[in-house]
């Protein structure tokens, strides 16, 4: 296994990406000597158990403002032997690097706003180029994939395809009189795995490997398959299509030796992903804002797709916390490393999602094309799950249905928008939820805005019962509404308020007069809730019996 020392790994990582937070107590030596041989994230230190020592443990949704998590989190990278990298701004403060010291581990500090993923992939990318170099001995070469791919073919005698993680077909040999079955020719004109053969294609024996491992599914040609890996991190896989069984040759070497060549490739495929991510995060942020970029009729993000909007699930605080500017600092952070958990959970799963942070929400855009096999609905509860379980926070998620179009998409944010202000008003239940679902509290939400906000809109009865009520210190506005919400039904009414069923009705009949009203007119019944309901969220005069 090929490792980088500490120091050599923070030098390597230049532009502002990670410095040393700590080196851990000086009088263990110096923890920049540390090796590192992988990367893994540490949302779940209770599965970390197996990880062999020197990775560098990424501290996803990790709030080292948190004694108690940080703690944690020292521990299991000292029981692991294994070095930490937290998101922390410069210069950490004392009582943070004083408990990092007593700790005795190395910690790096990520600037909080470079993802996790570019932190992840830029370790691995420097691993495994420090592999290359020192394992390479020559042997098999391709300008890319492609050539790669037919290159093999023409060493080993068959027909060769390279897939991703995600099972889709990145690259294949085409050369001459190949052997190919209705497996390959699906595969390569979907550029996908097809799905009668994905279950064999993920089948343990070959990702759990190694070496080279032989396949034959009923049907199929047979096959020899190789997983592509970046040290510990998984790439994709090269299979090797043969004629019949005597045509397969003994190429495990040939086979391994492409396949480092192969990760080289996939890691440089990664980094134009990850260019690719920032493009597309950065349309989507400027097309939320109404800034979508000129000469693109979909303003430069991939449509059809999916809105999601998450906001965290804000409930009392008990205490912990009452200035304001620390619960909104907390609810920043946690929305920050929620995008970064949108975005690996979004990739995990199959899809090519944008994610932008306005505020203390968080959008993501899931593409219609292309798209995992799991549906919306399955990704939001895996990442909401997963949330709970790494951040500590509970979040609500909305989504769109499908839209096609740019005034579509800017109309949805509208309705994310007003569905989580809903759901916080109510304080429901955090989850995943849908705008078709909530469509009539988001059509009476717009109503009750333009009746606030347009006065023409209004008839005057609720402005002058208003006025009555802070003059005499009466309650017939709030008397009105509350039983107009009932639908007339005076004994519930009367419940809610907390006066008896006879007083109602004296006040209902009292109003009547006073006001020159009607209640059993259903249009002035409809107009007054509304106006009523509109003017409710605005200073209240006072109570009375």
């Amino acid at each position: 296994m090929t490792a980088i020392r500490l120091d050599q790994l923070v030098e390597a990582l230049q532009g502002g990406v990670i410095s040393v937070l700590s080196e851990g107590d000086a009088g263990a030596g110096s923890a920049g000597e540390q090796p590192v041989i992988g990367v893994e994230l540490l949302d779940c230190p209770e599965a970390l158990g197996t990880t062999a020592p020197g990775h560098l443990l990424l501290g996803v949704g990790l709030d080292i403002g948190d004694r108690t998590a940080l703690a944690a989190a020292l521990r299991t990278a000292a029981d692991n032997s294994c070095a930490l990298a937290v998101k922390c701004t410069a210069p950490a403060l004392p009582d943070v690097v004083a408990q990092v010291r007593e700790a005795g581990v190395p910690v790096l500090a990520v600037e909080p706003q470079v993802p996790w993923t570019r932190v992840q992939r830029l370790v691995t990318t420097i691993l495994a180029a420090r592999a290359a170099g020192t394992e390479s001995g020559g042997g098999t070469t391709g300008g890319d994939l492609f050539s790669l791919a037919n290159a093999v073919a023409g060493i080993v005698g068959g027909a060769v395809a390279i897939m991703d993680t995600q099972q889709v077909v990145v690259a294949y040999s085409n050369l001459s009189d190949q052997p190919i079955d209705e497996t390959r020719r699906r595969g390569i004109l979907g550029r996908r795995v097809p799905e009668d053969a994905l279950a064999d294609h993920l089948d343990r024996a070959v990702w759990v490997s190694d070496a080279v491992v032989r396949r034959h599914r009923p049907g199929d040609l047979p096959r020899m398959a190789v997983v592509i890996r970046a040290g510990e991190d998984v790439l994709g896989s090269l299979w090797v299509a043969f004629s019949d069984e005597t045509a397969v040759t003994d190429c495990g070497p040939a086979l391994q030796e492409a396949a480092r060549v192969a990760a080289l490739h996939m890691l440089a495929l990664r980094r134009q992903v990850d260019a690719e991510q920032e493009r597309r995060d950065r349309a989507l942020r400027s097309t939320l804002e109404g800034q979508p970029e000129q000469g693109d009729p979909h303003g430069g993000v991939r449509l059809p797709a999916v809105l999601v909007g998450l906001a965290e699930t804000v409930r009392e605080t008990n205490g912990e916390e009452s200035s304001e500017a620390g619960l909104a600092a907390r609810h920043r952070a946690a929305a920050m490393r929620m995008l970064d958990l949108a975005v690996l959970d979004g990739r995990s799963l199959g899809y090519e999602p944008a994610a932008a942070l306005l505020g203390n929400r968080v959008y993501v855009l899931l593409p219609a094309a292309g798209s995992g096999s799991v549906s919306t609905s399955v990704l939001l509860d895996h990442l909401l799950d997963r949330a709970g379980h790494s951040l500590h926070r509970s979040f609500t998620a909305v989504h769109s249905p499908t839209v096609g179009t740019l005034p579509a998409l800017l109309s949805d944010r509208r309705d994310i928008d007003a569905a989580l202000d809903h759901l916080g008003e109510q304080r429901a239940d955090p989850g995943a939820y849908r705008t078709e679902d909530l469509r009539p509290e988001l059509v009476l939400r717009r109503l009750v805005g333009a009746v606030r906000d347009e006065p023409e809109l209004r008839t005057g009865i609720a402005e002058r019962l208003r006025a009555h009520d802070a003059e005499h210190a009466t309650d017939y506005a709030a008397t009105l509404l509350t039983y107009l919400r009932h639908f007339g039904d005076v004994a519930a009414a009367s419940g809610e308020l907390h006066i008896h069923q006879n007083t109602l009705r004296l006040r209902l009949r009292r109003a009547e007069q006073l006001f020159g009203m009607t209640l059993t007119d259903p249009t002035r019944r409809l107009l007054l809730t509304l106006e009523l309901t509109a003017l409710a969220g605005l200073s209240q005069p006072p109570t009375a019996e």
